[in-house]
């Protein structure tokens, strides 16, 4: 079981209590390194993946967002459910914030009413180069199937459409590459301005999560907590 969002529903005196016991069972130096990276997360540049038919491409694009410091990746699960491939995403699904949908137009709807551009990767006529994108909303960056790019409902809905410049014959890229392209020219513009991080109640919840995923030790010990707060239901007793 995800205990995870029950963590949400603690009030400011038991999230103290919580972290601090959990800090108890977790080494110094592991938490010092889950600050670091907090402190370099950023929710301003996000991805969106609509149906990736290949968990391995989709899985890599993963890897590369958490690698940049992204926190949230959008998933559309219209035609295929998304199962990340762990021998790909080594291990970084657990620090990302996975969000799931039924269609596009659910989450164009949710990020552009948060201020969000949404951005479609594609080499249609009019798109803009890399570099020439505008950073001065938080932006979406939209892949589409690894066949046939976004759908027509993703571009009609794009507020622009982007491309990596090429200098070959090849017009396209491989979805993985693509991604990591964009999204290290990406993170370098936007770490060059101004507030991009998480605001300290984001890094305080995510630390939280974090914390608790962190071994056996301490997901056991919030689960007693959350069980002794009477948040989570105790396991039913074994009968013969």
């Amino acid at each position: 079981m995800d205990y995870s969002h029950f963590l949400q529903r603690l009030d400011p005196t038991r999230r103290r209590q919580l972290e601090a016991r959990l800090t108890e069972v977790i080494l110094p130096r592991r938490i010092q390194r889950m600050n670091q990276v907090l402190a370099r997360r950023t929710r301003r540049l996000t991805v969106v993946f609509e149906d990736l038919y290949h968990p391995h491409n989709a899985s890599a694009v993963m890897r590369t967002a958490e690698c940049f410091g992204l926190q949230d990746v959008h998933v559309v699960e219209q035609e295929k459910r998304f199962r990340p491939n762990t021998d790909v995403v080594r291990g970084a699904a657990r620090w990302l914030t996975l969000h799931r949908y039924r269609s596009f137009e659910s989450v164009a709807t949710l990020l552009q009413d948060r201020g969000y551009r949404l951005a479609a990767t594609s080499v249609d006529p009019g798109s803009v180069p890399l570099d020439e994108v505008p950073m001065d909303a938080p932006l979406a960056l939209c892949f589409g199937t690894e066949e046939l790019g976004l759908s027509d409902e993703a571009l009609a809905r794009a507020d622009l459409l982007v491309h990596v410049p090429m200098a070959g014959f090849t017009e396209s890229l491989n979805v993985s590459v693509t991604a990591a392209l964009c999204l290290r020219e990406l993170t370098a513009r936007l770490r060059a301005g101004t507030s991009w991080e998480l605001s300290e109640e984001e890094r305080d919840s995510l630390r939280l999560t974090w914390l608790m995923q962190e071994g056996q030790k301490a997901r056991a010990l919030t689960i007693q907590l959350l069980r002794e707060w009477e948040l989570v239901g105790k396991p039913a007793p074994h009968t013969d």
